[in-house]
């Protein structure tokens, strides 16, 4: 029996079985093997600088580091430095149904909700940033009326991660299974210690976890064409091959912040684009149903047709690409911090789920988790916990 069965190969779970593996342990990863993850199909993008302040910015503040030093003793794995450009057009921002940010402009006299999010966006980066890293562009004729803020950032290619994860966790003596297990039971545990990375099949798997990890569901278009890629990346007005296309006053979070309330279903879709090995990735939709369960996936033909018709109003060519529409199931915390450490009532067990910026938290998050279980009393302090409320000094 390994020391530790890690269930899910995502990136929470690789990283963590990566980590284990260096301190000693014997690591089973168990692996659904389902097509595409959400890992595969992410943007990648490392808001590293974006935390708030605490031990979540402290957190992300050290992912550039953290995925260098990942690279250094497992190969590359897909980071680069880039530009996050956030876009937005005065229309779009006049009538933004983001509610967060809706609320910061009410409370500030004469200041529009447009020059509330760019302020607030500016003094989260500023806070890491050079002054040469966080520029206002101004609209081009190319552009059209849409603008653009630059930012220092960081990816993870989730294609070239996805690719490489495997063989990093081959050399790394991590034993990896495909298959799936059935619900998790308390004193019946399947290895001494249990890691439960399995995203939006957490729950499925121990249905007692807190209400507010939740699931959306995801989708994305999928450009695999390579020239083609090249040619809209090359020759767009708003951004640049190796960097990140987003709106400033993207919808996704406002939608998982009001999850709890939900009554029915609904959706969002805010255009963007990555780089994704040769190819690109389009656009993001995200669908939240009331409840925790993660339910059948959606209908696709309004997404995709919504999504198209997003992507049109900032680069016409781009609503009729060859792309294919794809959807997975995605874990995020409707509320709190992200929900890692041990599971109340089911000694061995813990829980490594619900991260709203993955790519900037997991590197660190799973230093810490692997420290734990290693019986590091300082590291199951420094943890956010697993439970309804967060540890001291995370609420």
């Amino acid at each position: 029996m390994a020391d530790v069965l890690v269930i899910g190969a995502g990136l929470a779970g690789s990283l963590a079985a990566l980590a284990l593996a260096e301190r000693g342990a014997g690591v089973e990863l168990l692996d659904p093997g389902q097509g595409f993850s959400a890992t595969g199909l992410s943007y990648g993008g490392v808001p590293w600088w974006a935390g708030h302040p605490g031990p979540l910015d402290s957190l992300m503040a050290t992912a550039p580091a953290a995925w260098r030093q990942l690279e250094q003793r497992h190969g590359p794995l897909g980071w680069s430095p880039c530009s996050l450009r956030l876009h937005w057009s005065e229309a779009e921002a006049a009538g933004a149904d983001d509610q967060v940010f809706r609320d910061r402009a009410s409370a500030s006299c004469g200041s529009s909700s447009l020059d509330q999010t760019l302020a607030l966006v500016e003094s989260l980066a500023r806070r890491h940033l050079g002054p040469d890293q966080v520029e206002r562009l101004d609209a081009s004729p190319a552009s059209g009326v849409r603008r653009v803020l630059r930012l220092g950032y960081g990816r993870i290619d989730s294609r070239q991660l996805s690719l490489a994860l495997p063989l990093a966790l081959e050399r790394a003596g991590v034993r990896r299974r495909r298959g799936r297990c059935g619900p998790l039971r308390a004193g019946a545990l399947p290895a001494q210690q249990v890691v439960l990375a399995a995203g939006a099949g957490c729950r499925a798997l121990w249905p007692a976890l807190p209400d507010r990890l939740r699931v959306s569901w995801a989708g994305v278009l999928r450009l695999d064409d390579g020239p083609l890629s090249r040619e809209l990346l090359n020759s767009s007005a708003l951004t640049q091959p190796n960097d990140i296309l987003m709106p400033l006053v993207a919808q996704r979070q406002g939608l998982e912040q009001r999850a709890d309330q939900l009554e029915r279903p609904e959706w969002i879709v805010d255009a963007g684009l990555a780089p994704w090995g040769e190819g690109l990735l389009l656009g993001q939709s995200s669908l939240i149903r009331p409840g925790t369960s993660c339910g059948a996936p959606p209908q696709t033909a309004a997404l995709e047709l919504e999504l198209r018709r997003a992507l049109g109003r900032i680069d016409p060519r781009l609503e009729q690409v060859p792309a294919c529409f794809e959807q997975v199931p995605v874990s995020f915390c409707s509320s709190g911090p992200p929900l890692v450490g041990p599971v109340a009532g089911a000694p061995g067990l813990w829980l490594f789920a619900g991260l709203s910026s993955p790519f900037a938290l997991a590197p660190a998050l799973a230093e810490l988790l692997a420290e734990a279980l290693s019986g590091e009393p300082r590291a199951l302090e420094r943890l956010p916990g697993a439970t309804t409320e967060a540890s001291p000094g995370w609420g």
